[in-house]
């Protein structure tokens, strides 16, 4: 999966986690940003497209009643004697145990301790799923944006690591603006539509009177 890398926002979209699970799992070394860590004050977690499997294999595990200690055991345990990142396991859980499925059908890792109902858990369909969502997220769109009587074209640009979108209108050359949600897009475009007419205006009268 080719993406530089997802924000925190981004990743809270495609995970369905909560900004806590995220800033606490990352504080815990349960699930960090392998991209970029946070130092310091405005900076920001960058997680790779590896990170969003595992923390929706871990939702998905949570969600199955087993135990945030388990699944810790169990992604330290998978840390230390598997080469294989959690996005190429499957992985079943039975209460208070995991066990990741080996190349072999015949053997299982047990990675934590016992417990009691088995439910199966395969991480290649959330690869997939999440491939989709990412591939649908990071799709450019365009909007129609009137300005001083006319109308231009603006396409916006999702921006998955530092969140919302960049805007350009093509017509334009160098009218490039940003905005933080699609709502407001179309007034940034506008504006930014604006700016660049005020500015090239006088150049234009200008090159009118060099031409005469």
């Amino acid at each position: 999966m080719n993406a530089s890398g997802f924000g925190s926002k981004v990743v809270l979209d495609l995970t369905g986690i909560t900004y806590r699970q995220l800033d606490y799992w990352a504080r815990t070394r349960l699930v960090g940003a392998s991209i970029r860590q946070a130092a310091g004050s405005g900076s920001r977690r960058v997680y790779s497209f590896e990170d969003l499997v595992a923390l929706r294999v871990i939702a998905r595990l949570l969600d199955a009643g087993v135990s945030l200690q388990a699944v810790r055991r169990a992604v330290e345990y998978l840390k230390r004697h598997t080469e294989r990142p959690l996005a190429t396991l499957g992985l079943i859980a039975k209460g208070k145990r995991v066990f990741a499925l080996t190349e072999d059908p015949t053997k299982m890792i047990e990675a934590t301790a016992q417990g009691q109902v088995v439910i199966a858990i395969d991480v290649e369909p959330i690869v997939k799923n999440l491939q989709a969502d990412v591939t649908q997220l990071s799709a450019t769109r365009e909007i129609d944006v009137r300005a001083r009587g006319r109308g231009y074209r603006a396409v916006l640009t999702p921006d998955l690591e530092a969140g919302g979108y960049t805007i350009e209108v093509p017509e334009l050359p160098g009218c490039i603006t940003e905005a933080d949600a699609v709502s407001e897009a179309k007034r940034m475009a506008r504006e930014a539509i604006e700016a660049w007419l005020d500015v090239a205006a006088p150049q234009t009268v200008r090159g009118r009177a060099h031409a005469r």
